[in-house]
């Protein structure tokens, strides 16, 4: 009766045992990034985002280039020269070679007025004070960039935080490739866009485990969006824990229960 007794305990041991180390994993199918998707193979490009239209409190670099620098000098914020140099040199200095976006949507652009820029993408913002400039100046082109390109990435990523956008549009992995990518706790399945469109804010759920990602129009990251990883688990706690933590706790519940059974033994 006591060795049918100590059978049980035994056979719960193992079972506890096994459960715990299984609960300390996580199956690959979700830590793997398009988890299945065939290689080797050239993909048709999904859908890509409209282009990213000027709203209120961006920053506009504008230029005016001319064969004679001297000529379009009262069309430009700084000297024609170096100007582009200079363009990388401090937040602060941003502010005085380029155009902020009012919360009218216009901007105030010397010997040319108020222009008013909402709604329009960078290239119709180019062609509308292109017509402008042509009533003074002969043979001049205008430059035109969005400085302000920023994405923020939240939660679970190693450098969270707000990040330069170094294209006009970033791939979901390359906007978290800047962040340091997903940590351990993130949930890869569960992965939050928040993107402004004309009509309000837009969220969008997002699994980056699934090959078919790849064809969806939020593959693309657009400037001001915001990324945010959720937790994989509620036991928030466990972040404090070190990656060795599981199997000292594993090896710390066998020692006991072999103790235990020791006992059970004697």
């Amino acid at each position: 009766m006591q060795t049918a007794h100590l059978q049980r305990i035994k056979y719960f041991f193992i079972i506890f045992v096994i459960f715990l180390a299984s609960s300390c994993s996580t199956p690959l199918q979700e830590l793997i990034y398009l988890n299945g998707i065939e290689t080797g193979l050239t993909y048709t490009s999904g859908p890509k985002p409209e282009e990213y239209r000027i709203r209120p409190n961006d920053q506009l670099f504008i230029q005016v280039i001319s064969d004679d620098p001297l000529n379009a000098a009262f069309l430009n914020l700084i000297n024609t020269q170096g100007s582009m140099g200079s363009m990388g040199s401090s937040a602060n200095s941003l502010e005085l070679i380029t155009y902020l976006v009012d919360e009218e949507g216009s901007i105030a652009y010397p010997e040319l007025g108020e222009i008013k820029v909402e709604g329009k993408t960078v290239g119709e913002v180019r062609d509308l004070i292109q017509l402008e400039v042509d009533r003074y100046l002969e043979a001049a082109s205008v430059f035109v960039k969005l400085v302000n390109r920023n994405i923020t990435v939240l939660g679970e990523v190693k450098q969270p935080g707000q990040k330069l956008m170094v294209k006009n549009q970033l791939t979901i992995f390359e906007a978290l490739g800047t962040a340091g990518d997903i940590t351990d706790y993130g949930n890869r399945q569960n992965v939050k866009l928040i993107r402004e469109l004309p009509e309000g804010k837009h969220i969008e759920t997002m699994d980056l485990t699934d090959p078919q990602l790849i064809f969806s129009p939020y593959y693309y990251i657009l400037p001001h969006d915001i990324v945010y990883v959720e937790h994989e688990t509620k036991v928030y706690g466990a972040k404090n824990l070190s990656y060795a933590a599981p199997i000292s706790i594993t090896a710390s519940v066998i020692s006991i229960g072999l103790l235990i059974l020791n006992l059970f033994n004697k």
